[in-house]
């Protein structure tokens, strides 16, 4: 097999271990895929092509990614594998030579209201590592400026086993750097009760119209038999004490039909079930219901940013955590390239070297404090990216899906410049992708075709682009050729 390197620094002299470069797939079957076997050489950029419905993903997502996520499954004890998905093994005869398959792929990140941007690459614990060490006045380590780390005050009696025993009495502080009116969420919820409720109504009769807690429902049957409130009263009739129990009673201990459970007023309980995840990525009954019994502001105390007012204090050159967080990521990476502190040089750098990947890629418009949950496939892929740039993974396989989605002609030289950072980092990258560019600069191609369907799931091409080129033997060969030099 011949295929064009970036470098080679093999000895003369191989070690057996060093003989296991490639990965060999025989006899693959999944869907469309017409008896393939291939081999795809580890350690470098192996770009598949082909028109859509040609059995790319079939060979890739659904043979050879799927066959190394059920290997290591199988890793597992017999206990955790119980609570995973059991995969079955592809339709292949064999599959040798395989390694952890990581896929980065363009659906959304960041289900929970909590996931940012900075939360879910280092940027963010890099941040907060800076200004524990740098900010002034100097609040605490690293997690009293992280909003998902709320700070926490105890005391009492303990006992002290040294010499003759004595009980001592100590006080435990933990300084987190979550805002306490909003728990860190950046908005305070205040809710519309005539969506939660029909107050003509009794429980049994219906009066609860939060989606799944109809009264023929679980929900429903604990409402109506936790004995706080009598069911069989219309809710305008309660008191002031059953309507606090209705709505905002902490979790209670009771027991229903002569099973044991936790009552829990119907607004923290909405609150934990509906709005600890992004409102965009809920079902569209519940989203809809939260649209509309749900009002939405700016939390006051932290003005959005999350953030306690002790975090919010301690400043790096006049600017506060939130304030480089709130700053678009390209000016994010300035700031922190013209800071000079020796004492935290390899921090800086390494930091400084993540936020110019962001601007690399295309991203440099974001900012740390986005909600991940908002952004598109493209920018959620590439986020993910990023994310691994910085792994200490060596001799996996990461695998792309059409990585160049909404990127100008620009930013794909640089994408182009992330996967080479990922190859030279001792990984295998498969990136299955229709952009001339991204072909002309892979290592080795793949071309499945010739058509869709049942006209597919064959390999028309392997080798380089430019015998790809040279070959002119497929339609992908004489698209290609304006980007090769042969």
């Amino acid at each position: 097999m011949s295929m064009a390197t970036r470098t080679d620094t093999r000895s003369p002299a191989l070690h057996v271990a060093d003989s296991h470069d490639l990965i060999r797939v025989q006899g693959a079957r999944e869907n469309n895929l017409a008896d393939v076997s291939i081999e795809i050489p580890k350690r470098r950029l192996t770009v598949f092509t082909g028109v859509s419905g040609s059995g790319k993903s079939s060979l890739v997502f659904a043979t050879i990614a799927a066959e190394s996520q059920r290997l290591i499954n199988e890793t597992y004890s017999a206990f955790v594998q119980g609570f995973m998905p059991t995969l079955a093994r592809p339709e292949v005869d064999v599959l040798e030579g395989l390694t952890t398959a990581i896929i980065v792929d363009q659906q959304r990140m960041g289900a929970d209201a909590r996931s940012t941007v900075g939360t879910v690459t280092d940027t963010g614990a890099m941040l907060r590592i800076l200004f524990s060490r740098l900010g002034q006045p100097h609040i605490g380590p690293p997690g009293a400026y992280s909003f998902n780390v709320p700070s926490v005050r105890a005391s009492g009696a303990i006992t002290v086993e040294r010499g003759a025993a004595k009980a001592a009495r100590k006080t435990f502080t933990r300084t987190g750097g979550m805002c306490p009116r909003c728990e860190g969420r950046g908005a305070i919820t205040d809710f519309d009760l005539t969506q939660l409720y029909d107050d003509s109504k009794t429980i049994n009769a219906g009066a609860l119209i939060v989606p799944g807690y109809s009264v023929d429902g679980w929900y429903g049957r604990i409402f109506a038999g936790c004995g706080f409130f009598d069911p069989d009263r219309p809710i305008r009739t309660f008191t002031r004490t059953e309507l606090h129990d209705l709505l905002h009673k902490e979790p209670t201990k009771i027991k229903v039909d002569n099973v044991n459970l936790t009552y829990e007023g119907l607004i923290p309980k909405i609150q934990k079930s509906f709005l600890s995840k992004d409102v965009d990525a809920l079902q569209p009954h519940i989203r809809a219901f939260v649209e509309r019994a749900v009002i939405f502001t700016t939390c006051p105390d932290c003005g959005g940013s999350r953030l306690s007012e002790a975090a919010r204090s301690s400043k790096i050159s006049g600017i506060s955590i939130a304030d480089a967080c709130a700053m678009q990521i390209s000016d994010l990476a300035g700031w922190v390239h013209g800071l000079a502190e020796p004492s935290v040089a390899p921090l800086l750098a390494a930091l400084h070297h993540t936020l110019e990947a962001f601007v690399e890629i295309g991203l440099g418009y974001l900012s740390l404090d986005r909600p991940s949950g908002t952004l598109s496939g493209g920018e959620a892929q590439r986020v993910k990216m990023i994310r691994h740039l910085g792994s200490s993974l060596t001799d996996v396989t990461y695998v792309f899906d059409e990585p160049t989605i909404g990127l100008h002609l620009a930013d794909v030289e640089q994408l182009l410049g992330l996967l080479d950072r990922l190859v030279d980092a001792g990984t295998s990258v498969i990136v299955i992708e229709h952009h001339q560019a991204v072909m002309a600069h892979a290592d080795w191609i793949i071309d499945l075709g010739p058509g869709a369907g049942h006209d597919g799931g064959r390999i028309v091409f392997e080798g380089t682009p430019a015998e790809l080129v040279a070959a002119r033997s497929t339609l992908t060969g004489e698209h290609l050729a304006a980007y090769v030099d042969t």
